[in-house]
């Protein structure tokens, strides 16, 4: 199993009536598109205190989330309240990043993107959730570079390959030579590419400022700052680590939570209702279920949210300086 088989899956029964892709998807060279930033979108938590709009609340929770996370990302956690909240999170955003678009599970290989679409995002961010929650809506598979607070590597590489305005979620797309931040417009940008002529849902990005803070709010800042001791080594090094996913699953926010602490590159294998990527995962293992982990780096395999977490944690967790874990 590796990281490209993951990315790479594509349905085995595309529809005939589909359009064919449009002259901006032809082969070709790749081309770049000037995207202008909105005023006050996706925060980083950079912005100076004077900002205003969502930046402004964003960077005035963090602290205060940070309070309430929990103290020890890695200390042993109180399974029922954890299922709980992320429970009431997934619940939060319904019917947001469940269900597959028909027009989107039976895409051809041929219009599946040739290149990975990487994301710099972080788990706790209200703008990143919507990306997400479209990714797995358009079946996409995503190369997700977490870039938490206190981030080690991720948000030096985002801000050094264009992210000039320092915000999250940040969009690199070599398939179209596009580079770009702010949700809203990244939602757009991927449903126009890559939606196979289904309409928008506009509530995915009209209804985060009531719905997208609550999965933020319900689990107290989780996926929000770098663990201290993660192991800076891992997030230099090329994705190993393959997540199959769906954003509106309880139990994978609780992987991806550890995943962006960890600060871990991996192969985002969405999954949702109705992806061929679902007999992808059962190829691997029969009675596997969304999430599943799969680690290059160990050869270690598995599922159960809670077993996800401690391997994580226990794996890239315990470093300290000189590399010997704790």
């Amino acid at each position: 199993m590796t990281t490209a088989v993951a990315l790479g899956v594509t349905p085995a029964c595309p529809r005939a009536h589909l359009a064919p892709r449009r002259a901006s998807r032809a082969r070709g060279p790749a081309r770049s598109r000037a995207i202008v930033p909105r005023a006050g979108a996706d925060d980083d938590g950079a912005k100076p205190a004077s900002a205003t709009g969502p930046n402004s609340v964003l960077s005035a929770l963090c602290p205060l989330l940070k309070v309430f996370s929990g103290g020890d990302a890695a200390a042993p956690r109180n399974r029922f309240l954890e299922v709980a909240t992320s429970g009431l999170a997934s619940v939060s955003r319904l019917p947001f990043g469940v269900t597959v678009q028909p027009e989107c599970a039976a895409r051809p290989a041929e219009r599946s993107p040739a290149k990975p679409i990487v994301l710099y995002e972080f788990e706790a961010c209200p703008f990143c959730r919507r990306v997400r929650e479209t990714a797995t809506q358009l079946d996409l598979a995503l190369v997700v570079k977490p870039c938490p607070k206190d981030a080690a590597t991720h948000r030096d590489e985002a801000f050094a390959l264009g992210n000039t305005s320092r915000t999250f979620p940040f969009l690199v797309d070599e398939n179209t030579g596009v580079v770009m931040n702010e949700s809203e417009d990244i939602c757009r940008y991927l449903w126009r590419e890559y939606g196979e002529e289904s309409a928008f849902p506009e509530a995915i990005v009209t209804t985060t400022m009531l719905t997208g803070w609550m999965p933020t709010l319900l689990r107290a800042g989780r996926g929000m700052t770098r663990y201290a001791n993660a192991n800076p080594k891992v997030s230099e090094s090329p994705p190993k680590v393959t997540l199959y996913n769906y954003e509106g699953n309880q139990f994978a926010r609780l992987a991806r939570e550890a995943l962006c602490e960890l600060e871990i590159p991996y192969a985002l294998a969405n999954a949702g209702k109705g992806s061929a990527r679902r007999d992808a995962l059962r190829a691997i293992d029969a009675n596997a279920s969304v999430p599943y982990l799969v680690d290059e780096n160990t050869g270690v395999s598995l599922g159960e949210s809670d077993k996800i977490v401690k391997y994580l944690f226990e794996t890239y967790g315990g470093y300290v300086d000189g590399g010997a874990e704790a």
